[in-house]
């Protein structure tokens, strides 16, 4: 899996300004970006729907900060099972991990 590190991709680049993810295109294929707000995220029934199925991700736990840090710069959702493809693994420290899931969590 890549590890990007201020590169030109940006979270916003597949799962949208707003968060909301979607249909994205890249390279040869397309995939679904998830919804990466915080209250879906922390949802009881995330990582149950159908947009998690189609990357073959498996059921898991909603994320709390350190599972979604975990997945951020490990690629590992929280059963531990890693995400799908499009999802690269991030190398930043605590403070922008930290502003990271400040900022998703004022996403409505």
């Amino acid at each position: 899996m890549p590890m990007m590190m201020g590169g030109s991709v940006a979270c916003a680049d597949c799962h949208g300004p707003d968060g909301r993810g979607g249909r994205q295109q890249m390279m040869m294929a397309s995939f679904t970006a998830p919804d990466i707000r915080w209250q879906t995220l922390t949802a009881a029934d995330h990582g149950a729907t159908d947009e998690h199925e189609e990357a073959g991700a498996m059921e898991h736990p909603p994320y709390t900060e350190a599972t979604l840090k975990r997945a951020i710069t490990q690629g590992v959702n929280p059963a531990g099972e890693p995400l799908a493809w499009p999802m690269p693994q991030w190398r930043m420290s605590d403070e922008d991990l930290n502003d990271l899931i400040g900022y998703l969590q004022t996403l409505e």
